[in-house]
């Protein structure tokens, strides 16, 4: 292959990449709005300004396009976890990062947590078993790996004896509720902003409660600080 060749082919496989980032942000947006049973392939081309051929060329049908959702919400909230476990944190300061890894990840990509439950989805939505148990070990991957980072809080001292995997799944189910309460429509509901303060407020409970006795100062206040996140870098082709 020629250095023009191998340019064309560089520049085609950037533009497909583009391409399928804005059909999966139209698609993300259409899905959380309407529903799966709700969406219809052409308002989501219309949505990202390409042809309704170039979405089947890329996902097959509408089951495969909700899929790669699913795997794409799996993938970025994988990145904005690990922006949570700096080495240079402690294992229960890097535990109450993740809330604050968490709240970025809903706010730059709203409506994506939706896609994380997707067993829980309408059931409508087609989900092959092999693509269940694929989808399902990743998400299981990342919680057991919050886990981990709870079990060795435990085991520096820093945090009380406690279940690790239960806490994991705690946590993990409260995050997802506070952020749902933003979906709905009735006096509980919660606008962005007390989304926001809940979650914090939230990390600060967490942090007294789960905080040992030997990592308290004189006043009894948790000595784990509670600290701030960044947004993971972007990839090629994200949009």
């Amino acid at each position: 292959m020629n250095l023009t060749t191998e340019s064309n082919a560089t520049r085609g496989a950037r533009r497909r990449a583009r391409t399928r980032a804005l059909i999966l942000d139209a698609a993300e947006r259409a899905f959380t709005e309407d529903g799966y049973r709700g969406v219809k392939i052409e308002a989501v081309a219309d949505r990202a300004d390409v042809a309704v051929g170039s979405i089947y060329s890329h996902f097959s049908s509408k089951d495969g396009l909700y899929l790669a959702c699913v795997e794409r919400a799996v993938e970025f909230f994988s990145r904005y976890m690990q922006q949570a476990y700096q080495p240079e944190w402690t294992p229960l300061e890097q535990v109450m990062a993740c809330g604050d890894a968490y709240l970025r990840f809903h706010l730059e990509h709203p409506g994506a947590f939706r896609f994380l439950a997707f067993d829980e989805a309408d059931p409508a939505v087609p989900v092959d078993p092999e693509t269940q148990a694929r989808l399902g070990a990743a998400i299981d991957a990342l919680i057991d790996e919050f886990a981990g980072k709870i079990q060795a809080a435990i085991d520096t001292g820093e945090a009380r004896p406690l279940d690790a995997r239960l806490a994991a799944r705690f946590l993990w189910g409260a995050w997802n509720g506070t952020v749902a309460l933003g979906l709905r429509r009735d006096g509980i509901a919660l606008s962005e902003t007390e989304i926001h303060d809940a979650l914090q407020q939230a990390r600060n409970i967490v942090n007294w409660g789960m905080s040992a006795p030997a990592n308290r100062d004189a006043a009894g206040a948790p000595r784990t600080r509670l600290l701030t996140t960044v947004s993971p870098p972007p990839v090629e082709g994200e949009g």
